[in-house]
């Protein structure tokens, strides 16, 4: 690796759009590695590239399967499920 492809923290700040705050916290917090160089903190590309990586967020998932019918139960005159059940019959009707 060469030694003047190490990022300060003002680097890493201005690359991510954060505070410099930000990524001294993340380097406090033990998530962004950096090396302490003559009283100076440098960050190492490849561990910035680790530490997006590592926060990427999951893709949404599909919304999961809604019963067809409601299962059968007590409904109380104005119930939401009483409403559920006349839609289902006016859909099933149509």
């Amino acid at each position: 690796m060469k030694v003047d492809s190490l990022l300060s923290p003002e680097d890493v700040a201005q690359a991510c759009r954060l505070s410099r705050r930000a990524v001294y916290r993340a380097i406090d917090r033990g998530e962004l590695p950096a090396v302490r160089l003559c009283s100076r903190l440098r960050i190492r590309p490849d561990d910035l590239e680790q530490w997006i990586d590592e926060r990427l967020l999951d893709r949404p998932q599909a919304a999961p399967n809604v019963p067809q019918s409601l299962p059968p139960g007590p409904v109380g005159r104005g119930s939401f499920r009483a409403m559920l059940r006349a839609a289902e019959r006016e859909a099933g009707a149509a």
